[in-house]
């Protein structure tokens, strides 16, 4: 049993936290030892958890073009508790001593666009992330392009080791204009294996007709260390 009391609007639909930015520390072990003596302070992570942070993973990226970059993906099912969480003054400097600039957006599961979530074998992991930002020309036109994508590449995707695959819609903050602006992301076992998929660059025929700009596409692998997670 447990007397942790959650926000009122805690339920079963979850929302997607990506924070993404460039660290204050200049290396990856430095920015570890800070996030894990803030965001992942016991104190802190619990105050996370009792309003609505169901998962909090860290990743750093591939490639010379994002050095000294970092990505948290964390998945809340209170959108209060993520704005009560983020407003809390010591949080803000928190991420003050993670982060030179940063942006974090909170997204809303599509259904309808071909999200599958595949068993891990065992003794297997998570170890990468491919993620795709782009604004649509129609949410509902993307519907169908983005299943079709996952139907003409899903079998060679696993046998790549994909684990998941699914889409979310921005949510705008207080005041802002909703947007079309969605995020795909696509969780790996291996990041090495991630990295020769997509260089495939299988069932991209299918975006052109819904992508309302170039999108933004980045690989990261699981943060190396002993990060605190949940």
């Amino acid at each position: 049993m447990t007397d942790t009391t959650y926000p009122a609007d805690a339920g079963a639909a979850t929302y997607l936290l990506t924070v993404r930015g460039k660290t204050v520390p200049s290396t990856l072990e430095e920015t570890r030892t800070i996030h894990n003596a803030t965001a992942g302070a016991p104190q802190s992570a619990a105050g996370a958890r009792s309003l609505g942070d169901l998962s909090h993973n860290v990743y750093a990226p591939i490639g010379k073009e994002l050095d000294g970059q970092l990505l948290f993906i964390d998945l809340w099912n209170s959108v209060s508790g993520l704005g009560t969480f983020f407003s809390n003054p010591q949080v803000q400097a928190a991420a003050g001593q993670l982060f030179s600039s940063r942006d974090g957006i909170v997204w809303a599961r599509l259904e309808g666009f071909g999200a599958f979530h595949l068993s891990l074998p065992s003794g297997r992991s998570i170890g990468a992330v491919g993620a795709l930002q782009v604004s649509l020309t129609s949410i509902e036109q993307a519907a169908g392009a983005f299943t079709a994508y996952a139907a003409s590449t899903i079998n060679i995707a696993r046998s790549y080791g994909m684990v998941s695959h699914s889409t979310w819609l921005r949510v705008p903050n207080p005041g802002e204009t909703p947007t079309q602006e969605v995020i795909g992301v696509d969780f790996w076992m291996d990041p090495d294996r991630m990295n020769e998929y997509y260089d495939l660059r299988l069932g991209f025929d299918h975006f052109g007709p819904v992508f309302a700009g170039a999108p933004d596409t980045s690989v990261w692998r699981s943060a190396p260390g002993d990060w605190v997670e949940w």
